[in-house]
């Protein structure tokens, strides 16, 4: 993942969940684009897995209460593989800079 390609990874991950246009699922969706946050301000693996744990727990807890449907692989394939882009990004970077 270059700098460059951050936000538009950023906007997918922050639209791979449909939520309902209603309350609640405007509340879903601000509470999902603060685990977004996290997953793009992590500066170490160890927070961007935690970060993705919290983003698979939530995911897991709307899938379990029927908010969200169980068979929408394309949402959690965007989600596991953009996680994926920024850990690899994150170990470039350690990488160059010798940690």
């Amino acid at each position: 993942m270059s700098t460059a390609c951050a936000p538009n990874d950023f906007n997918t991950l922050i639209n791979a969940p449909k939520f309902s246009d209603d309350p609640v699922g405007r509340r879903q969706m601000k509470r999902w684009q603060l685990i977004a946050e996290d997953i793009y301000k992590s500066t170490s693996n160890e927070a961007l897995l935690e970060a993705r744990g919290k983003a698979e727990g939530y995911i897991y807890g709307l899938v379990d209460a029927g908010h969200l449907s169980t068979r929408d692989t394309d949402r959690d394939y965007l989600i596991l593989s953009i996680v994926q882009r920024r850990r690899e990004f994150l170990q470039k970077l350690l990488n160059e800079y010798g940690y």
